[in-house]
């Protein structure tokens, strides 16, 4: 399902010696005067945020999505040394050109992650962040999905049928029908020779086999605009104490543990679809 405000545009940036794309999708609303850039999940694709776009840009907002590097339509480098922080950060940064002044981002799990480091950088210049589902430090659970994607990266399928059936399954996709399901499956798949596997690069999970420690509490402590925090109700990070303690410590943030879904919530469903464009109305103003 697409509609004539969507557009997927192409950029080409230099990266020391290297040549590579970024692959941006756009719902452009019609005398926008809002933005919201979306920056979806380690393995996700700019896709993943289809349903909730086609209901904010009928509120006057424009949705930017980013494929970054290494999934969907962007440059798989194929080598996990070029897969930085410095260089997934420059995808986020083309956004610009399509970003209103009146702009606020979303990121969700590991996008979340990306999307607070892009922020800070920026000095905060946003009217306000969504986390869908983002982990606030490295612990056992983030390890675990660190190994589960790991191993799923370099799983391979023999028909599209059982990719289909294993993407749906293992994201809890499965209340996808009609022209939805089909652009999810679409987009979250990919065909290599005769057989399938994940849309995004296997020299990705290199990038996961470090134990280094990472925590995101200063910043979210130091936010200067409205953050809300937002957590599926299986989330396994909802019931780290930090969240509490976060959303005490300043009165920026907005804590949410309600969202119906296990890890990370779709933003799918039409609960989730309202709850994101009410935060939205109230940052954009």
């Amino acid at each position: 399902m697409s509609s004539n405000t969507e557009r997927v545009e192409t950029i080409g940036v230099l990266i020391g010696d290297l040549l590579a794309d970024v692959s941006v999708r756009i719902w452009q609303a019609e005398n926008a005067k809002s933005s919201v850039v979306c920056v979806h999940g380690f393995a996700g694709t700019s896709n993943d945020f289809a349903p909730l776009a086609e209901t904010l840009v009928m509120s006057g907002i424009s949705v930017i999505a980013p494929d970054m590097f290494g999934r969907g339509n962007s440059t798989f480098f194929l080598d996990a040394r070029h897969y930085t922080l410095r260089v997934q950060l420059l995808a986020l940064a083309i956004t610009k050109r399509y970003q209103m002044p009146n702009n606020c981002f979303l990121g969700t799990s590991w996008g979340g992650l990306m999307t607070l480091a892009y922020v800070a950088n920026i000095g905060w210049e946003t009217k306000g962040v969504i986390l869908n589902d983002c982990p606030i430090q490295a612990n056992s659970t983030v390890q675990g999905f660190r190994a589960q994607l790991t191993e799923e990266a370099l799983q391979v399928f023999e028909t599209r049928e059982e990719a289909a059936q294993y993407v749906l399954s293992s994201r809890a996709m499965d209340f996808l029908d009609g022209p939805w399901r089909a652009r999810f499956i679409e987009s979250r798949i990919l065909k290599v020779a005769d057989k399938w596997r994940l849309n995004y690069d296997p020299a990705l999970a290199d990038t996961l086999r470090t134990n280094a420690p990472f925590s995101v509490e200063e910043l979210l402590k130091e936010a200067r605009r409205p953050v809300l925090m937002s957590f599926g109700t299986q989330s396994p990070y909802v019931v780290d104490p930090l969240n509490d303690e976060i959303a005490q410590a300043n009165p920026n943030i907005t804590l949410l543990k309600s969202m119906s879904d296990p890890h990370p919530p779709s933003l799918m469903k039409n609960d989730q679809i309202l709850t994101i464009a009410g935060f939205l109305a109230r940052c954009l103003g």
